[in-house]
């Protein structure tokens, strides 16, 4: 683990030499990350983050009202405590909010053993599927399988699903293939971010099950949000555009598969 400064990016996370976060940007990937599944869901009360030892993602999510449990699990304390060290503007207090459960763990042993149907929203932000690497493992089909069983009715998963500009093909189409295993093709939609730091791009994996759907969402509720929190990037027109082109997506990585 190494935290730097840099004149351009800011204050930048480095997990196994590769950057992981930087201060500039990373508002792109955390608001996009959190407030679309906590905007197709009607009604988010119970939420679990999967990894996010940064806390941007816990920042954010904090930002919505009415919570009723909120639980953020990451398998590095160090990276937790030296991220509220040297970069506290990242995660802007979260790790000390009441409303946030912060447990230092195993997240797969944790959906493993999680209620059935008892979380609204699940954020899985992780590191990148590298062979060997500690975030392959939050990939898998059974990982998904469990959170897809962990989820209430009409809930809502959003996982960090790899960088197209920066992982080969077959890596990521094994990540898509393992979603819709759990999910189904119809309930597995992939939307694109754009995100200097990660080469000009990476992808999250949107699934959701019985009624609710991507497309779905409540302008009113969404602008009065943004407006209310002063959003950086989402909003209700980036929400609708994002999720333009998934079965493109999708055709374009099956045909790179066969040729």
């Amino acid at each position: 683990m190494q935290i730097g400064k840099n004149k351009f990016w800011g204050n930048v996370l480095y997990l196994d030499d590769v950057l992981n976060v930087a201060e500039r940007d990373e508002f792109v990937y955390h608001e996009m990350l959190v407030h679309v599944p906590m905007m197709i869901h009607p009604n988010p009360k119970r939420i679990l983050i999967i990894g996010g030892g940064d806390g941007g993602s816990a920042r954010e999510l904090l930002k919505h009202p009415d919570l009723e449990k909120c639980v953020m699990i990451d398998i590095d304390g160090v990276v937790v405590e030296e991220c509220r060290k040297h970069m506290p503007g990242l995660n802007n207090g979260a790790f000390d909010d009441p409303r946030l459960e912060l447990i230092i763990g195993d997240g797969i042993d944790y959906v493993k053993k999680a209620e059935t149907g008892f979380w609204d929203v699940v954020i899985v932000d992780s590191t990148d599927p590298t062979p060997d690497g500690c975030g392959e493992v939050l990939f898998t089909k059974e990982f998904y399988e469990n959170c897809h069983r962990i989820l209430a009715n009409n809930g809502v998963m959003t996982t960090q699903s790899a960088m197209p500009m920066r992982m080969n093909s077959d890596m990521y189409l094994r990540c898509l293939t393992n979603l819709q295993h759990a999910f189904t093709k119809d309930n597995t939609w992939i939307y694109l971010i754009p995100t200097d730091t990660y080469n000009g791009q990476t992808s999250f994996g949107c699934c959701f099950k019985n009624e609710v759907h991507p497309l779905k969402i409540n302008k009113d509720r969404v602008k009065a949000f943004g407006k209310a929190n002063k959003l950086k990037y989402y909003n209700y027109k980036i929400h609708q555009s994002a999720f333009c082109l998934p079965n493109f997506l999708k055709a374009s990585l099956l045909s790179a598969k066969d040729s």
